[in-house]
């Protein structure tokens, strides 16, 4: 055999072993052909062979029915993005129910055309209307389907259509083309989740994330709770991979699911995590990139997408929320009625998928507060608990018991549900939690933000308030091939999302995620990766976990917390804890000046620093050095930042003083060469008033890439001045102090032609005398 021959024979035969590897190791390889999404039209419509005819215009063209926004994720350009639109129809004031659908939207006579294979498919879709304005009458339509030039079949809509969805469905055998016509003098028509199915698609396991809001772990028989109150969850526990330790990334709703979802914290998201509202520059950051979340990532990979939940977050028209992706969203807005509608809603949309393979997302707002479970299962729990241990409960405590035996039991209906439809051994089922919940008297630290009790979540890192139930179910084709069904040690949900990916063998870049990937583990093909670093981020607070210690830090300026609601208020930056000798968190040894103490908190520092959690903006300021004749130079400045204060470098003698979370002054000295400060801001906005000062007198300063030159400067025109993606030309020759935002996590950096025409204007601006080299 010659060496070429005997190179093809070696990399066929490698071929052979890597085909056969992966038949052995992936469940998703064994499983048989069947009905499954082909197209999924909304994400064809940036494509090349996608053909639009019609007047669309480049803003919202219906603006008095606020509840809707542009699709977020089918990659069109600003012009068109409103032809992907994220639409709201039927609200029901009673229970708050908002329906969003991810739809093509068409202005009268208008038409798409796509570009499919040839094939036998099944076009399903749903249908809506809406007129020029609220009070329009008269409203009629037809849409028309054609393959290949030819009618396939009409459709009329008229005025019962208004906000109403009618049922698309056809069958099309086509050769190349499939054209969606929609002829109307008056109505304005919006055409949700258009997929066309085949039988000839990879059948796939179906994936149900159940999301149990202020679901601590602890409260599970199956993590250790002595008595039985969720029965339904600990049997799917026996059957599940179990985490052991498991956390958050976040201490409430939003940080922590923004963060699951996406594998990624949510600060570097761009979502922030003091408050509810998403911001135009938050959402400018999160839309400017491509998001690879989970609904996304099944999406793409062939999976109906849905949330049933009780979450605005996930709503983007909300001013709250963002847009995730999904085909199809079920919010209800109503407390206490909203648990048994959302389990009644779920369970009608797994029985009308039948075998098309799909992915849930189900959360319950229980048991979260107000704690208000019904009478009956209140009744079965004093039963179960004896009452010389029940009534040692607060009775906050107590409801909240009752609230997870509610929950319990709801969610115990979808799996019996699944169970009846012979979908439950097939499908992959995760439980868990957003975050945990705060009970104990001894961490009543807080700002009190909303609960104004102790009762709640979001502001401290204890680990009874980011403690989470988290398991998963396998797909009975995957069990055989489970080596270790125990995580031991510490994990966090940050990992969800590649291990998730990883069980069902949908191959990702693990650059992508900031999580583990624990399946090779599960399926006995690696050692545990352990997560021997968990970060946590809270309301201006993060957390650092390691199996040894935990670090608490809160940001500058929201270091003031009170003991109790009414207790005076006093400094608490730090807070440290020795989770070997102290588990409950009782000591905080920040403050304590033994020896052992000072080590373990220089130890946790350095790791917090090394870790390197969130991306910011950082502010550059950097001093001239002093005169020789001067010898030494007393500089001093404050800093007024939109974006508030996350953090800062600066040189050993600089002195800090810190008054709010957006106002921070230095004061430092400065000899024969330059000195640099670095201030990290907690949030993208750029605007910012500098005052410097040399021995005691106002200097002047230059700004941004350009280095014009200020006293002072209005904060908004310094807003569209101060950035620079890169050290200023001039920078370190400056004999002024220089003044740039790196825009490092924003984004707000220049393009190649941005940055000639800078050159171009520096020039200019140097003629006018502006600019002094």
């Amino acid at each position: 055999m010659s060496f070429l021959s005997s190179q093809i024979f070696s990399r066929s035969l490698s071929s052979i072993l890597v085909v056969l590897l992966s038949f052995a190791l992936g469940f998703c390889s064994e499983q048989k052909n069947g009905e499954g999404i082909a197209y999924d039209l909304t994400r064809l419509l940036s494509s090349p062979g996608t053909k639009v005819e019609g007047k669309f215009p480049d803003k919202d063209p219906l603006p008095y029915h606020w509840k809707k926004n542009p699709g977020r994720h089918s990659n069109l350009p600003t012009s068109r993005k409103w032809e992907n639109t994220q639409i709201t129809f039927n609200t029901d004031k009673t229970l708050f129910i908002n329906h969003s659908l991810d739809a093509i939207y068409f202005p009268p006579n208008s038409s798409y055309s796509f570009e499919i294979q040839k094939g036998s498919y099944d076009f399903k879709s749903l249908a809506g209307i809406l007129g020029e304005t609220f009070h329009s009458a008269g409203l009629q339509g037809t849409l028309t389907i054609e393959a290949d030039g030819k009618k396939v079949q009409s459709f009329v809509l008229g005025d019962n259509n208004r906000e109403n969805w009618k049922p698309i469905e056809v069958q099309v055998v086509n050769d190349t083309n499939l054209k969606l016509i929609w002829k109307s003098d008056n109505a304005h028509l919006y055409l949700a989740e258009p997929i066309l199915y085949s039988q000839s698609q990879p059948q796939k396991s179906n994936v149900i994330l159940i999301v149990l809001d202020s679901a601590r772990k602890d409260f599970f028989g199956s993590y250790g709770f002595p008595y039985p109150i969720t029965p339904n969850m600990d049997q799917l526990a026996r059957e599940s991979v179990f985490f052991e330790n498991p956390f958050s990334n976040g201490n409430w709703t939003k940080p922590s699911m923004m963060s699951f979802f996406h594998s990624e914290y949510s600060s570097n998201l761009g979502l922030g995590n003091s408050w509810f509202t998403t911001k135009p520059y938050q959402r400018k950051v999160y839309y400017g990139k491509k998001r690879n979340n989970i609904t996304n990532v099944l999406r793409e990979n062939g999976y109906y997408t849905k949330t049933v939940m009780n979450n605005v977050f996930f709503l983007d028209y909300t001013t709250v929320g963002i847009d995730l992706g999904f085909h199809n969203s079920f919010q209800v807005g109503m407390d206490i009625l909203d648990t048994p509608a959302l389990t009644d809603h779920a369970i009608s949309f797994v029985g009308e998928m039948g075998k098309k393979p799909f992915f849930l997302h189900f959360n319950l707002n229980t048991p979260h507060a107000s704690y208000s479970p019904p009478a009956e299962d209140m009744a079965v729990i004093k039963k179960m608990i004896p009452p010389e241990v029940f009534y040692k409960f607060e009775s906050p405590v107590q409801r909240y018991i009752g609230e997870m035996h509610y929950t319990d039991r709801e969610v115990g209906r979808l799996l019996q549900s699944l169970k009846e439809k012979n979908l439950y051994d097939d499908s992959l089922i995760i439980i868990t939690g957003d975050h945990g919940e705060l009970f104990s008297p001894h961490h009543d630290y807080s700002y009190h933000f909303i609960m104004k009790t102790r009762f709640g979540h979001g502001e401290t890192h204890y680990d009874e308030e980011i403690g989470v139930p988290y398991f998963i179910k396998l797909p009975k084709s995957a069990e055989k091939k489970v080596e270790n069904r125990k995580i031991p040690g510490q994990s966090s949900l940050v990992s969800l999302v590649p291990t998730v990916l990883g069980l069902l063998n949908i191959t990702f870049d693990p650059k992508q995620f900031k999580g583990v990937d624990y399946s090779s583990f599960i399926f006995g093909n690696s050692e545990n990766p352990k997560e021997k670093n968990i970060y946590t981020e809270g309301r201006m607070s993060e957390s650092l976990r390691t199996e040894e210690y935990k670090y608490i830090r809160r940001y500058p300026g929201f270091t003031s917390v009170r003991r109790t609601f009414d207790g005076e208020p006093h400094t608490m930056a730090e807070e440290l804890y020795d989770l070997k000798k102290d588990p409950e968190e009782r000591v905080n040894l920040s403050q304590d000046p033994q020896p052992d103490s000072l080590a373990l908190l220089s130890k946790a520092r350095i790791a917090f620093q090394a870790g390197h959690f969130l991306n910011r903006n950082k502010i550059h300021i950097q001093l001239p050095s002093c005169p020789k004749d001067k010898g030494i130079c007393n500089d001093s400045g404050s800093l007024q930042v939109q974006g508030s204060i996350y953090d800062w470098i600066v040189p050993k003698d600089t002195r800090i003083l810190s008054t709010s979370a957006k106002q921070i002054q230095y004061q430092t000295n400065v000899s024969q060469s330059p000195e640099e400060l670095v201030f990290f801001t907690v949030n993208p906005e750029l605007e910012a008033d500098f005052r410097l000062y040399r021995n005691g007198a106002p200097i002047s300063y230059r700004v941004g890439r350009w280095g014009l030159e200020f006293v002072w400067a209005n904060p908004q025109l310094l807003k569209n001045l101060l950035t620079s993606d890169r050290e200023p030309s001039g920078w370190g020759k400056s004999g002024l102090p220089w003044i740039y935002n790196d825009a490092s996590f924003s984004g707000d950096s220049e393009s190649t032609a941005q940055r000639e025409m800078g050159r171009e204007v520096k020039k200019i601006l140097e003629t006018w005398g502006y600019i002094h080299e």
